[in-house]
């Protein structure tokens, strides 16, 4: 054998001895790339779920609150008008025995006038002081439901400065819920941007929306943004063949942009929430945009 095809089997030899060693490691590499994209799928799980857990509590403690308010403030107004009411009487039987009083002066002045008179006199006075006295007797118990109403009216306001004040600390520890919501949004926002939607939430996706039966493709007419989310109204309803439930995707000519999971469905309307809206990476759902969808999918 010639020297230089000896000398080439070896560098040969040598290359493959060497080579091995780099597939070994670049083998180890990849499955633990692998390992990465699911640790941080079920990161993104963990906090889609903790996402949904505040919101539910935070609508039941607006709730609560708002209806212990209100119960509150109803309190108050039949209080309110309890005491008016009761005050008006007071001032009606001040009145009458303001009148009961001159009646009596003016009878006295006339029964002095005849020892007839003075019988007269006497059995009148007798009549005006049980008047009177009944009269003082229904001012008294008046007054004292106007103690027990004002004492209600105290109680009802302090209650109501105890909710207010709740209603604060309820609604700081709302603002608090939506800073940890927010970052939790950032969160997922940045994994769906990096990696797009996970297995898991394709999968989810497809098992809640019912499967479209036909071609859907609508525009996009109007797009409110509230507390509860984002919600977009489509020019095609019932008539087109939409049913709730449907999920259709949003697009700005060939570029995605979310999905839009419909809720409410008209005639010839049909509006949705959407979901997988990205601002800083995709934009923002807007008028004129498309949604749509294909039979079968």
């Amino acid at each position: 054998m010639h020297i230089l095809t000896k000398v080439f089997v070896v560098l040969v030899a040598l290359l493959a001895v060497a080579l091995v060693p780099l597939i070994a490691v670049q083998t180890n590499n990849q499955a633990a790339l692998r390992q990465q994209v699911k640790d941080q799928e079920v990161q993104a799980a963990a906090a889609r779920a903790a996402l949904d857990t505040e919101r539910a509590l935070r609508a039941k403690v607006e709730s609560d609150t708002a209806s212990h308010v209100r119960d509150l403030d109803a309190a108050l107004s039949r209080v309110n008008s309890d005491l008016a009411s009761c005050e008006l009487r007071a001032q009606s039987l001040a009145t009458q025995i303001a009148q009961k009083e001159v009646t009596l002066a003016s009878s006295v002045a006339t029964v002095k006038l005849s020892e007839e008179g003075a019988r007269v006199q006497s059995a009148l006075n007798e009549t005006l002081r049980e008047e009177l006295s009944t009269y003082q007797t229904q001012v008294a118990a008046f007054e004292r439901i106007r103690i027990e109403l004002e004492d209600k009216y105290s109680k009802a306001e302090s209650d109501l400065r105890g909710a207010l004040e709740s209603k604060r600390d309820l609604e700081e520890q709302r603002d608090e819920v939506k800073r940890q919501l927010a970052k939790t949004d950032q969160v997922v926002r940045d994994f769906t941007a990096k990696h797009g939607p996970s297995s898991d939430e394709v999968a989810a996706l497809g098992a809640v929306a019912p499967i479209p039966d036909r071609d859907i493709s609508a525009q996009i007419l109007d797009v409110q943004r509230t507390d509860m989310g984002v919600f977009a109204e489509i020019d095609a309803g019932s008539r087109d063949g939409i049913r709730d439930g449907w999920l259709l995707t949003i697009s700005d000519g060939s570029r995605f942009i979310g999905k839009l999971r419909i809720t409410n469905t008209d005639v010839n309307r049909a509006v949705g929430i959407v979901e997988l809206e990205d601002l800083n990476v995709r934009g923002p759902v807007s008028v004129g945009q498309r949604a749509g969808t294909r039979k079968g999918q």
